[in-house]
């Protein structure tokens, strides 16, 4: 009875764990890519809820900035006042590497929750070959395309 394993064994182990390497590695980049522009899509539809409600909770008009680099809700200190109150701040979804192809934009909410000043919005997330369209309607609803 011998004991190890031949040197041609484990070559052969080798080449075969290599090319199920091959195989697996390349649509594993295309699956991290998918799901950083979904969760990035996530994430603009969360920050456009939360200054939906905060808006709503506040009873103030709520600016929601969105940008590559930042995504920030700002709501308007007291009627008539110009001065804002930073209310939430998160960066933007160049952070995670998916670029955002669309302007930035400032949506802004009424206390009732709806939205005043946006026309239709369309957000555009990209990462290698992914792409997710966030929509806004000019009333504040949004969906992921």
């Amino acid at each position: 009875m011998r004991r190890g394993v031949a040197l041609v064994e484990l070559v052969l182990v080798l080449v075969i764990l290599g090319i199920v390497a091959g195989i697996v590695v390349p649509g594993s980049a295309a699956l991290t890519d998918r799901l950083a522009v979904e969760h990035q899509a996530a994430r603009l539809l969360a920050a456009y809820r939360s200054a939906w409600v905060a808006a709503r909770m506040q009873q103030r008009l709520a600016l929601l900035w969105i940008s590559a680099d930042t995504l920030a809700i700002r709501t308007v200190q007291s009627a008539g006042s110009p001065d804002t109150v930073l209310a939430w701040l998160a960066p933007g979804p160049s952070s995670a590497g998916v670029s955002l192809t669309s302007p930035a934009r400032v949506s802004i909410f009424g206390p009732d929750g709806v939205a005043m000043g946006v026309s239709n919005a369309t957000h555009v997330l990209v990462k290698g070959g992914v792409t997710r369209k966030v929509v806004v309607s000019r009333l504040g609803r949004v969906r992921i395309q």
